[in-house]
């Protein structure tokens, strides 16, 4: 353990010592060469220029790059934004500043030039990364959605994803926990189009499948997602469920920019249960035994023991959130960034470092720390060089190094016992020290939350990602103009291991006191007082090799013919320590472009798949697509009183193909493969009386070699408006796609047809149909500078094709509904004592029995007044699982995801807010044998919620009341079955993100020799307003709501550039 601990921390060290090695390299290069430049600049024949640069309102651009045209020579300006350089007769020089616009300026007969560069927020607008390459988004036929990285900078998570949701049009986001390290969110591209396939989108760093999770926002450029199917057909089999594109940050023209940013965050966890006190535990599950006809568990006499809380040892009153959980958590975030060059080299570094506390408190016995702790350190090193007129080379290195640190049992294992530990059945732990276990459970969890978070030992996993990739780009413009070459080839290791020490001390129960007063203890779990040394649990590592090439083409002819061309061959493998076969991937992909007079623009594209999960015949698939679009704002029939209101009108359309090859399950299920379970035969051989029965050889799944991917045909309409010189912009999209061949299990095909198991075949067909829309608005009010923003998505799918088995009624099919909904009994109300004969049992309690007239019950339970009366839909007078209803309400999944946010800045002020909701979800908060419902398994496995005081009782016969009669046991439960009760909608909207922050005044930071600083305050996850109320909605129902807790944060942020 110390020393593969050792080697992990050696190669964070040498990532850090290669990143400064690159980083002093660059630094040299660059000021080296500017300095030869200006010496060199003072020859005979060359002109002398002074001049100051600005932007629009006049204040000085410090450190914007001043340089000659065509040439490495050049300068920076100072505080004051002056400069100076000396030029040769009919040469130009080119200002450029980041976040503006640059300039380009003839400079004969001039000795002064003063320039004013105006900023543009747009810049990173303008070119848009699209599938193995860019184009210009007025020139897009495609549906894309970009965001920047300064939105995503907006959260103090550990990961990159939670902070997607409402950010794009199209792009349907859940996160389901907020376990640091684990908290990324589920996500989906217009929603979910398979019923068995992978459902994820393909994901790129760079053009390179890579994860995102780990990435830190200062390191991104842009993140855009590809929609429909003009944008996503040139990666053929992998395209079906959208991809998402991740471009970082490179090196820009311009003296060495620092950049630095320190946040420190704490987080309070929301949405925690509160449980009952012990005594009144007890009175309820008195009550549940009452309901269920049984004699009850508790006296008086005793339940008076715990209320008095005279011998907390004895009669406790545990409440396992306070015992076990933090009111606050702490975490923090260090970046720093590098970047600039010159014309022959740009560099781009990248360093951070993030660590968050785990929810739960400190462990009190000191002899180790079991809490949930997360580390991360990054690295990226971005670099380009010119290394001739025509060459370029790009050579791109990143690294990460993960540290996580648990107890020996998962976070949602504490908290779900948690749930199912009363109250009254022992202390966290004794008085005297003792560790505390009940008398009944002497197993190995023992059923102490304390127990199992502080006493069983502890985990530690490590993770290392080492991500590099060399491109090299020549231009081929002697054979003819705008040709050029490209390859590029990537190599990925990512290594993790995990190692565990155990520690399993004796357990008690205090039986009572002796007369002296001591506790009195029986043994329940006998153990070792010491804890064992580390052992490794797991060790795993993933090799990704990526080869690229490509031969593009692009020249306008005649000033308003514009063409491009690109093929490009892919290929790609991974390779995982398992002893199974690499994965293995090849494509051809191409794309020619047209466009006239930026108004009629034309796309063709296809991507030529090999995909080694199939059949040699089926191994390899084209997936063709066309895009068009007409910009009819650049007519000159468009008339301009119209433009002055509506600049920009964009219509757009475009239809293809594309492919899943991610069968959600195992890999080669074409082959054949074979079963030796669940079948003997007598071998003829042995001397005993079975004479020798042993296990024989069946084929289990029989060969197909016709299966394959599924598909999906993709239709778009789309459209671009800007108003008021696109001050306000509007896009809004319809789709309507239609996936077919989805790969499944046959269930229609009869056993006798000689299947020892179900068939796979390509079967099934998905439509999915919506619209997404963003919408940006920005205006100047004076001083006051105000921009809003806004997505909606709204995605809806209909299975129209299912292998099912008959239905005796047509409310039950699944064909027809949408993937994921709820098959679920319909709750009309809650029986009341009218509907009963009532008869008194020798304890006292009562037993019910349905009057004549209504439908009886076949469902396991014991039924009686407050318990939910479920809708005969068949009416054939008996309530059984023929009424349950396919389709109730809406699916797990939101079909509607939305965000909205508001930017005010004046004087260096700004406030920043954002809201993000989601629609059309439903969550069914349990069902089955659960410990959702109190007294599931009796009284001493289940814990009982404050939220569900407001029950069915005698004295309150509420049809509206929040849990029906109880009851002692699920066999008794006849509420348990998953029902319209339970249903709850899913829809909320949260205040996501509010920033108030201010920028410090440029005339200040130039005496400090600074480019920028601001300081700020963030709020994370402030409020939520939804249905549920016990947990948050984005968990859904996972463990139902005993997980990982969301949290609330607040965090102080500094960054400074210079």
């Amino acid at each position: 353990m110390e020393k593969f601990y050792k080697t992990s921390t050696g190669c964070a060290r040498a990532l850090k010592s290669v990143s400064f090695a690159l980083l002093l390299v660059m630094f040299l290069s660059v000021n080296v060469g500017a300095v030869h430049a200006q010496g060199a600049s003072a020859q005979t024949g060359k002109r002398r220029i002074t001049g100051t640069v600005t932007d629009t309102d006049g204040a000085p651009l410090v450190g914007a790059t001043v340089y000659i045209k065509d040439t490495n020579v050049g300068t920076t300006t100072n505080t004051d934004g002056l400069f100076v350089i000396d030029v040769l007769p009919k040469q130009q020089i080119t200002v450029s500043y980041i976040g503006y616009l640059s300039q380009t300026l003839p400079t004969d007969g001039r000795e002064v030039i003063n320039i004013k560069l105006k900023s543009d927020t747009d810049l990173l607008e303008e070119v848009v990364v699209v599938g193995y390459g860019k184009q210009k988004r007025q020139a897009m036929v495609s549906s894309i959605a970009t965001v920047g990285s300064r939105d995503l900078m907006q959260s103090s998570s550990s990961n990159l994803t939670s902070n997607l949701a409402g950010q794009l049009a199209g792009l349907i986001s859940i996160q389901r926990s907020a376990e640091p390290g684990r908290d990324d969110a589920e996500f989906w591209i217009r929603g979910i189009s398979t019923f068995k396939g992978g459902t994820n989108p393909l994901v790129l760093v760079d053009g390179i499948p890579r994860d995102i999770n780990n990435i830190e926002a200062d390191e991104i450029e842009t993140f855009s997602i590809l929609k429909d199917a003009a944008a996503t057909a040139v990666y053929g089999a992998e395209g079906a469920n959208g991809v998402i594109l991740v471009t970082t940050k490179r090196g820009t023209i311009s003296r060495p920019k620092i950049s630095f940013r320190i946040e420190q965050s704490i987080a309070s966890p929301q949405r925690l249960p509160e449980f009952v006190d012990s005594w009144d535990y007890l009175e309820l599950a008195n009550e549940a035994r009452s309901n269920d006809g049984l004699t009850p568990s508790f006296s008086a006499a005793q339940i008076q023991l715990y209320r008095d809380r005279a011998d907390n040892d004895l009669y406790p009153n545990t409440q396992w959130i306070d015992e076990l959980v933090r009111k606050a958590v702490h975490s923090q975030r260090y970046t720093l960034n590098f970047r600039g060059g010159a014309e022959n080299a740009k560099y781009f570094v990248s360093m951070a470092y993030y660590q968050s506390d785990g929810v739960f408190k400190e462990n009190p016995n000191g002899k180790y720390d079991s809490n949930f702790g997360f580390e991360r350190y990054n690295l990226r090193s971005n670099i380009d060089l010119k290394v001739s007129k025509t060459t370029r080379l790009s050579v791109d290195l990143a690294g990460q190094y993960v540290h996580r640190r648990t107890a020996n049992r998962s976070a949602d294992d504490i908290f779900s016992f948690m749930l199912h530990t009363p109250s009254y059945l022992f202390p966290a732990i004794y008085s005297d020290g003792t560790l505390a276990s009940y008398e009944k459970q002497a197993d190995s969890n023992n059923r102490n939350p304390y127990n199992m978070l502080y006493n069983q030992g502890y985990r530690q996993e490590w993770g290392v990602k080492i991500q590099s990739n060399i491109k090299l780009e020549q231009d081929l413009k002697f054979i003819t103009p705008g040709l050029s070459v490209r390859g590029s080839v990537s190599f990925d290791y990512d290594g993790s291991s995990a190692t565990l020490r155990d520690y399993w001390p004796s357990l008690y129960h205090a039986s009572g006191r002796d007369a002296e007063g001591n506790l009195v203890f029986t043994t329940t779990s006998s153990g070792s007082p010491e804890i064992s040394d580390p052992k490794f649990t797991s060790t795993s590592y993933l090799r990704k090799i990526y080869i690229e090439g490509a031969v593009n083409y692009q020249r306008t002819f005649n000033y308003v013919h514009n063409v491009s061309a690109m093929i490009l061959y892919m290929q790609k493998e991974q390779q995982k320590n398992d002893p199974v076969l690499p994965f293995r991937k090849q494509s051809i992909v191409g794309r020619v472009t047209y466009s006239y007079d930026n108004r009629y623009f034309i796309e063709g594209s296809f991507g030529y798949t090999g995909s080694e999960t199939f059949a040699k015949k089926n191994r390899f698939g084209f997936f063709p697509a066309v895009g068009v679009s007409y910009f009819v704002s650049n007519e000159k029939f468009y008339p301009e009183g119209l433009k002055k209101v509506m600049n920009n009108l964009k219509i757009r359309l475009s239809m293809g193909r594309t492919g899943n090859d991610d069968t959600g399950t195992d890999r080669f299920l074409y082959r054949a493969t074979f079963n030796t379970e669940g079948h003997t035969f007598n071998q003829g051989i042995g001397t005993s009386a079975s004479n020798g029965m042993g296990a024989g050889i069946y084929d289990l799944r029989f060969i197909n070699n016709d299966i394959h991917w599924e598909i999906e045909t993709k239709r778009n309409v789309g459209l671009d408006l800007g108003f008021f010189d696109n001050e306000i912009e509007l896009t809004a999209d319809y789709f309507n796609n239609r996936r077919k061949d989805i790969l499944l299990e046959r269930n229609t095909v009869p056993g006798v047809a000689g299947f020892h198991a179900k068939p796979w075949q390509n079967y099934g067909i998905v439509d999915n149909w919506g619209v997404d829309a963003s919408l940006n608005a920005r205006h100047d009010f004076g001083k006051v500078r105000i921009s809003a923003r806004g997505t909606f998505t709204f995605a809806r799918n209909k299975i129209i094709e299912y292998d099912e088995l008959n239905q005796l009624y047509d409310y039950q099919r699944i064909t027809g509904t949408r993937v994921n909904e709820n098959t679920l009994y319909i709750a009309e109300r809650l029986y009341t004592e009218d509907d009963f004969i009532r008869t008194q049992n020798p304890n006292g309690t009562y037993s019910y029995e349905l009057r004549p007239g209504l439908p009886t019950v076949a469902l396991q339970g014991t039924l009686g007044p407050g318990d939910i009366k479920y809708a005969d839909l068949n009416h054939d007078g008996v309530i059984d699982s023929n009424d349950k209803m396919r389709g109730v309400g809406h699916p797990y999944n939101p079909e509607i995801n939305y965000g909205f946010g508001l930017n005010v800045e004046y004087k260096g002020f700004y406030v920043s807010a954002f809201f993000q909701g989601t629609g059309n979800s439903s969550v069914l908060l349990a069902s089955g044998n659960n410990h959702f419902w109190p007294f599931n398994w009796y009284e001493d496995k289940s814990n009982y919620r404050t939220l569900f005081l407001d029950r069915w009782t005698a004295d309150n016969p509420r049809q509206d009341v929040t849990m029906p009669r109880l009851h002692s046991h699920y066999s008794h439960n006849v509420n348990k079955e998953p029902s319209t009760w339970w249903l709850r909608s899913g829809n909320f909207l949260r205040f996501k993100n509010l920033e108030i922050g201010y920028n410090l005044p440029k005339t200040f930071l130039r005496k400090i020799r600074l480019d920028a600083a601001r300081i700020y305050m963030l709020g994370n996850n402030l409020c939520v307003w939804d249905d549920i109320k016990y947990w948050d909605p984005e968990q859904g129902n996972r463990n139902q709501g005993m997980s990982y807790p969301m949290s609330r944060t607040f965090t102080l942020g500094l960054e400074v550039n210079f």
